[in-house]
């Protein structure tokens, strides 16, 4: 059996398709669960750390905008909410945010994936 005599065989669209359905499926309860898990065993919040935090004072804040201006005082502003993500509770969050935005993503993947068929033969062996 030739190159010519081969049959054209079409991608298979549908277990790749449903694979990326289950990916996303998996992301979504497993990010859920893990959420759930990480808000009910999250800590409170240590009050003391953020009253007496140096970062709060306003003195801090005055030396930081002396040295490095208001743009220094607004990325020291983002970092501290940046680094307040990965603890406790608003890890849960983050976690819950994050799995949704794979699962969402593999989805839609999966929702707008277009495989063109295999073209074994060209135009010249198709006539």
């Amino acid at each position: 059996m030739s190159a010519k005599d081969r049959p054209v065989m079409p991608v298979r669209r549908g277990s790749l398709q449903a694979r990326l359905y289950l990916a996303s499926a998996f992301f979504l309860i497993a990010g859920l669960i893990s959420a759930v898990i990480i808000y009910a065993t999250a800590p409170a919040p240590d009050s003391a750390a953020q009253f007496y935090g140096i970062a709060n004072s306003p003195q801090y804040q005055q030396q930081l905008e002396m040295i490095g201006g208001t743009g220094e005082v607004v990325l020291a502003e983002f970092h501290q909410w940046f680094d307040s993500l990965w603890h406790g509770k608003p890890l849960a969050y983050t976690v819950a945010v994050l799995c949704t935005a794979v699962a969402a993503a593999c989805f839609l993947a999966g929702h707008f994936l277009f495989f063109e068929t295999r073209q074994d033969q060209t135009d010249d062996q198709k006539s």
